[in-house]
């Protein structure tokens, strides 16, 4: 938000939620990092079905790598995955615990770091599953005990017709995975608008609204459609 960035105040907090709840929200991914308490009182208030997550974040499309092998990184990682469960085990709305967000498996490799974190969570919370939001194929994929993609098909490239096709090969080659989308979206101004319905370029200055509503149509016509998904997120 304008002069206040991250450092929310309840009021902030309260505007959101009033916003998800007219969008018909019914569940909420709050990434990539704790919130603060009051947020999550206003998700047990609303009944809004929460996946909360440590800040173990990756490169995403970047040439860099969110895991660095050092004794001290891995012992901050766990101390705030059991902080983060210890604060917030009372909050009926959480139902997940995340564990990481794009994550690469090159360079410094997540895969026996993520298992310990896997562990650290059942341990300190058996009631409750584990989940992730990937963005590549892996070793990583098959840790937590859900795990979701973020997939921009038809903003990053492609169509929202490959959504289909690859949520279709996915559970097909992997039928015992749990799988959701975990972020999907599309940029738009409400100052961009044009007659003709043209796929946009995420790079250039011009992001209609008319092509940001048509992708979210088709991409949630895609998921709608396929009862294995079990949530997505915008």
């Amino acid at each position: 938000r304008a002069e206040v960035g991250n450092a929310l105040c309840p009021v902030h907090h309260e505007e959101d939620t009033r916003i998800m709840l007219d969008m018909g929200v019914n569940a909420v991914r709050l990434a990539h990092y704790p919130q603060a308490t009051h947020m999550y009182d206003l998700m047990d208030k609303h009944g809004i079905v929460t996946w909360a997550e440590i800040p173990f974040v990756g490169p995403g499309g970047y040439a860099d790598k969110g895991f660095v092998d050092q004794p001290s990184f891995r012992e901050n990682g766990k101390e705030q995955l059991k902080e983060m469960i210890r604060q917030h085990y009372n909050h009926p709305s959480i139902c997940f615990w995340g564990l990481f967000n794009e994550l690469k498996e090159q360079g410094d490799n997540p895969v026996e770091y993520i298992k310990e974190l896997n562990a650290i969570a059942h341990q300190e919370d058996p009631t409750r599953p584990t989940t992730s939001a990937s963005n590549q194929e892996g070793a990583l994929n098959f840790i937590t005990d859900h795990i979701a993609w973020n997939r921009y098909d038809g903003w990053y490239g492609a169509t929202p017709a490959t959504l289909a096709t690859w949520l279709d090969a996915t559970h097909k080659n992997h039928p015992e995975m749990k799988i959701a989308i975990s972020e999907y979206g599309a940029g738009a101004s409400i100052y961009h608008q044009q007659d003709s319905l043209v796929q946009t370029v995420p790079g250039s200055w011009w992001h209609p609204e008319n092509w940001q509503t048509e992708y979210h149509i088709q991409n949630w016509k895609i998921i709608n459609e396929r009862p294995y998904v079990w949530a997505s997120f915008v």
